[in-house]
């Protein structure tokens, strides 16, 4: 059981922060450098579902598996990781559910009114969401170091 929940407490941080890092440093970046700007944001907007949706999936499999593997021996490294990890998952539940939802409704109605403050508004939301985004990936690979010092199979 312990080599089952290691694996899959290994898979799905891996999987979760490589999304993380591929989306924001490549995915995104391409799209707006290969499509025109109303055309990246339309495919950044339908990828962005799907993308905080793995999220959920990686971001809760790893928490619990990592809870499982280590509820018994808890030590000052599993508990940082733990924390990492709850704190990844809060940003993203924030991020996906609360502030992207909210910036893509004030992008629509731009779209709709041409009225520059919805664009503008827009841009504020965009921001956070970077900033959430970029601190969801910098706590991930701080958990993927911090396991390394201490899960051995």
């Amino acid at each position: 059981m312990g080599v089952l929940l290691k694996s899959l407490y290994l898979y799905s941080i891996s999987l979760w922060v490589g999304s993380l890092f591929f989306f924001s440093a490549v995915g995104a970046p391409a799209a707006f450098r290969a499509l025109p700007k109303e055309e990246a944001g339309k495919y950044t907007g339908t990828v962005f579902p799907k993308y905080f949706g793995l999220g959920y999936i990686f971001g809760l499999t790893a928490l619990v598996s990592l809870y499982l593997l280590t509820k018994n021996t808890l030590t000052l490294l599993s508990s940082l990781v733990l924390l990492l990890l709850l704190l990844m998952n809060l940003l993203n539940v924030v991020n996906g559910l609360v502030i992207v939802p909210k910036a893509s409704l004030l992008k629509a109605e731009f779209y709709r009114s041409k009225e520059e403050s919805y664009y503008n508004k827009f841009l504020k939301l965009h921001r956070v969401s970077m900033v959430l985004n970029a601190l969801t990936l910098i706590l991930g690979l701080m958990a993927i170091g911090v396991t390394s010092l201490y899960l051995s199979l």
